[in-house]
């Protein structure tokens, strides 16, 4: 919290009015614009904006799929907007920000509060990159109606909006819904039947209201853009096949942000000295790699899918 204050000086906080010059034009569509918005960073980038939404408390493999999506369509060229909230929007960030791209998020707050207060390192950062929005004074409150609120800022300003997990009624839900009020393109990721987290981007693509996208190539073309390199697959080809039982699940129940030992042991029914040996044995090959703190994590696919092996 005292490292955003000390540094919002390096931002540029601005507030600007509806007729003010660099006030967001999407925004202008809205029934009640926020008059003034107060800014911080340099909102300057020139297009597509894509929004990427979904539940706080979403599971690994839609923290994945957020964080995954992001990255890809910020080496597109494209700037990735979203909450700063937990889960979803915070993996849509960081997702973005690893592969150098501008990335900003509306706030539900006041720009000199930092929340959820785990997230002060993220909106500093964030800041940095594309910039901070909220329609929501210095000093003043936020309730759950500004939370609300920001969800049509979000949609405003956004060219796709992409909800990514969100249970029946989930928040999400009404950033995708105003981004279709508006006119805006919504998308919504498709999850086995069985993933509670799938009920909304599912209700969605049921009712028409959302186009199913699997990856960046499919939200490209959704902004009528050329989908440059192919998305990185979910798994790589080849690597499983070569491995033994163990390692294979150990492959599949990493990550690449580290998860704790004990964590994957569970996921991939594994004793600890099964564990043990199986993440051995990926490290020498390349991927996996052990992090301070009893964590690992799968390394970068890109390496993965040349092949290289560390093993003789």
């Amino acid at each position: 919290m005292e490292g955003w204050r000390e540094a919002r000086a390096d931002v540029g906080r601005r507030a600007l009015q509806v007729r003010d010059a660099g006030y967001p034009k999407g925004l202008r569509g809205l029934a009640s614009p926020p008059d003034p918005l107060f800014l911080a960073g340099r909102w300057d980038h020139p297009g597509p904006h894509v929004a990427i939404v979904g539940a706080r408390g979403a599971t690994e493999d839609g923290l994945d799929v957020a964080r995954d999506l992001a990255g890809s369509l910020a080496a597109r060229g494209v700037a990735v907007v979203s909450g700063l909230a937990r889960g979803i929007d915070a993996a849509a960030h960081e997702g973005a920000l690893d592969r150098g791209g501008p990335t900003g998020a509306v706030l539900g707050t006041s720009l000199d509060r930092t929340y959820p207060r785990v997230h002060a390192d993220l909106q500093m950062k964030v800041a940095r990159s594309l910039g901070l929005m909220s329609e929501i004074p210095p000093g003043a409150p936020a309730t759950r109606n500004t939370f609300a609120s920001r969800n049509r800022i979000l949609a405003a300003i956004a060219d796709v909006v992409v909800l990514v997990q969100g249970r029946a009624g989930s928040g999400a839900m009404i950033t995708a819904e105003e981004a279709a009020h508006l006119g805006r393109a919504v998308a919504a990721m498709p999850w086995d039947s069985r993933e509670p987290l799938g009920d909304a981007p599912h209700e969605l693509i049921r009712s028409g209201k959302a186009t199913l996208v699997r990856n960046a190539d499919d939200v490209m073309e959704l902004l009528g853009g050329e989908s440059g390199a192919r998305a990185a697959p979910r798994a790589v080809p080849g690597i499983i096949e070569g491995l033994t039982s163990h390692e294979a699940a150990l492959y599949r129940a990493l990550r690449e942000r580290p998860l704790p030992l004990d964590r994957l042991a569970a996921a991939a029914s594994l004793s600890a000295s099964e564990l043990s040996v199986a993440l051995l044995t990926l490290e020498l090959r390349g991927l996996a790699r052990r992090a301070p703190g009893g964590l690992a994590r799968r390394t970068s696919r890109g390496s993965l899918a040349r092949g290289k092996s560390r093993v003789p």
